[in-house]
């Protein structure tokens, strides 16, 4: 069980042996043929804790700094992470996986096993607000071909080629049978040939925008501090107007909080960010906090502010991240981290895209990325791009940023969208619609980066479906689940 849970690990940064993906589950479910249910329960309970304190343990450090409160605090908080999110769903797959494993024959148990990974997943996504970090699918996002089918069932279907050949591999093992690799071999083929064919049909290349991003490299902690109210604007205009002068963009994109005071409220620096644009003919969109004055309602939102000094568009975050932006609990006063003048947002109700002179754009705030239904919502009202503008500085210096990256990178595929994607310290980047990153900031570096993304309407499965893939999985669980012993 441990070997699998390795594997897992592996297969996502900081160590990116992503070919460990394609057999990581073996070990666990040759695990799961020994003992009886309840011991089941308990290997696959383990099992899902471990793998979600494996591929991020980062957050407890994140959760120090985040909250500014002691190291066993953030200890404990991340444990209960690992037990809501994680544990729990794959305790559910293991007796399941051993019913399924009494029922049908060694060449159905494999996609039956497959749809009951995916179903997890799934859940583990929609059920409890939703925590879907690293699903197994994502572990292909560095190769190409792999990951162009997602834009037919999102992640779950690139989750249910490598938990099928893992399942496949162990029933060949077992039953020393070789029909259900076969069946394996032939999946992975037909999701190979399928790449190949997307990844030969050409996009639109035309109009190209050029576009700028900016990383400012600003404290988690020092933005928010009262004595240097306003001092990040500096950096970002600075930034800004340096490297407009060479490249010309026409929309430049800073981060999440890239400002933390309310820009609708203060003419004097938004003036200063209008000059900077009126001298360079370029529109912002930039991240920062917003206030409803009737009732006091703070709300996680992006701007879009023209060249002639109008905020003339914005979007409000509709997904919020809760114990950082909202409090469920909110009579645990400890829990409560200070933000300036704001305590915690209001979810928005509805997901309005941001309109640009560019086309309208998909808006999404930090972690809202990691959910594909999010994303898709906007995106089949009109988007022709996307903006993904983010504040990982809490997550540190481990592999949280690029863990935020490989996932946002999927939902280009997935939508057949670019992506502009602005960060405070890291990773900022921009994704063309085949899930390619083409240009990055590394981590924790003040600079821009520079290129030309196309905004452009392309139809895809994904689109038209959403996650039918998934529900379909759903289905095939309960089916394979509930049908009598044979």
């Amino acid at each position: 069980m441990l070997l699998s849970v390795a594997a897992y690990c592996l297969a996502f940064p900081p160590w990116n042996v992503s070919v460990a993906a394609w057999v990581a589950l073996a070990p666990l479910l040759l695990a799961l043929h020994e003992g009886g249910t309840l011991s089941a329960a308990g290997t696959g309970f383990l099992w899902g804790a471990l793998v979600l304190w494996g591929i991020g343990y980062w957050v407890p450090g994140g959760l120090a700094l985040y909250w500014q409160q002691p190291y066993w605090l953030a200890l404990l908080f991340a444990l209960g992470i690992a037990v809501v999110y994680m544990g729990q769903y794959f305790a559910l797959f293991a007796v399941a996986y051993r019913r399924i494993r009494a029922r049908w024959s060694p060449s159905a148990v494999p996609w039956i096993v497959a749809a009951l990974y995916v179903t997890c997943e799934f859940a583990r996504e929609r059920l409890l607000t939703g925590h879907p970090w690293l699903l197994l699918g994502y572990a292909l996002v560095p190769h190409v071909m792999f990951v162009q089918i997602a834009d037919v069932g999102g992640v779950y279907v690139l989750s249910f080629v490598l938990a099928l050949t893992s399942a496949a591999l162990v029933e060949a093992i077992v039953h020393r049978d070789r029909r259900p690799l076969v069946g394996a071999l032939g999946a992975i083929a037909a999701v190979a040939l399928y790449g190949t064919f997307r990844l030969s049909v050409p996009l639109p290349r035309e109009p190209e925008v050029p576009v700028m991003v900016v990383q400012g490299n600003v404290d988690v902690g020092s933005q928010w501090r009262r004595d240097l109210y306003g001092e990040g604007l500096g950096q970002y205009l600075r930034l800004s107007a340096d490297r407009a002068a060479e490249t010309h963009p026409r929309l430049i994109v800073w981060p999440e909080s890239a400002v933390t005071f309310f820009l609708d409220e203060e003419p004097t620096y938004l003036g200063s960010i209008t000059r900077v644009l009126r001298s360079h003919g370029a529109d912002l969109v930039l991240g920062g906090p917003r206030r409803d004055g009737h009732d006091e309602r703070f709300f996680n939102s992006a701007f879009y502010v023209t060249a002639d000094g109008g905020v003339v568009g914005r979007y409000d975050k509709v997904h919020l991240l809760p114990f950082a932006e909202y409090f469920p609990l909110r009579t645990i006063h400890f829990l409560r981290r200070e933000f300036g003048r704001i305590r915690y947002f209001t979810a928005s109700d509805e997901p309005a895209l941001l309109h640009t002179r560019f086309g309208d754009a998909a808006t999404l705030i930090c972690f809202e990325a990691i959910f594909p239904e999010v994303v898709r919502r906007q995106t089949t009202a009109g988007a022709t791009f996307m903006l993904n503008l983010s504040n990982d500085a809490w997550f540190g210096a481990g592999a949280g940023a690029d863990q935020h990256l490989m996932m946002v990178a999927l939902r280009a595929v997935e939508n057949r969208l670019w992506v502009v994607r602005g960060t405070t310290t890291g990773v900022s980047a921009i994704i063309d619609p085949y899930g390619r990153i083409t240009e990055r900031v590394p981590l924790f570096t003040p600079g821009t980066i520079d290129g030309r993304i196309v905004p452009m309407s392309v139809s895809t499965p994904y689109k038209t479906w959403g996650d039918a893939f998934a529900w379909l999985c759903v289905v095939a669980t309960l089916c394979g689940v509930l049908r009598p012993r044979r």
